[in-house]
């Protein structure tokens, strides 16, 4: 079992996560080379609080943060990374919703793991708190990917805002 220090450790690192060599299927910006820690967490109640058009989270046990989302009007449960360029799905959750994968054979996401298959699809519908993205972006990684899908940019980039302030995040929709 992981001590709470490696457990902050590993949260911080799973903020950046990035891609090397690849771009989306339309061909946008590429981000930077990073790592992603695949963290195991420690089961905790999640405090959702939806207030007009914002939602406040608060950080679980294990230093992330999640949200569940409707994706294709299926929930699937978030790890909120504001590092992830893309939102990150897990096999298992891809399967769940329905989605198939684009493109993308031989492409590899680079985590603090080593190498992970992915490939490219696009989430027709995400909602979260009554907030619709539509038509993101996102990529499905093989079964040892991280353990939870994660909430990239190519959705968190269609809210107002984002904010840390201390163990909450705001989400302005």
């Amino acid at each position: 079992m992981l001590s709470s220090m490696s457990y902050k450790s590993l949260s911080i690192a799973v903020a950046a996560l990035g891609f090397t060599n690849i771009a989306p299927p339309d061909g946008g910006a590429r981000g930077p080379a990073s790592q992603l820690a695949v963290v195991r967490p420690v089961a905790a109640p999640v405090d959702l609080a939806a207030s007009g058009r914002s939602l406040t989270l608060t950080k679980a046990s294990d230093g992330l943060f999640y949200v569940t989302a409707a994706v294709n009007d299926v929930p699937v449960r978030f790890v909120v990374d504001t590092g992830a360029n893309v939102v990150v799905l897990t096999r298992r959750d891809a399967q769940a919703v329905g989605v198939t994968t684009t493109r993308g054979t031989g492409q590899t996401l680079r985590t603090a793991g080593g190498r992970q298959a992915m490939r490219w699809t696009s989430i027709e519908r995400l909602k979260i708190a009554g907030h619709t993205v539509d038509n993101t972006d996102a990529v499905v990684v093989a079964d040892n990917g991280p353990p939870h899908s994660l909430l990239g940019q190519s959705a968190l980039a269609r809210f107002r805002s984002v904010t840390l302030r201390g163990d909450r995040l705001d989400l302005q929709l």
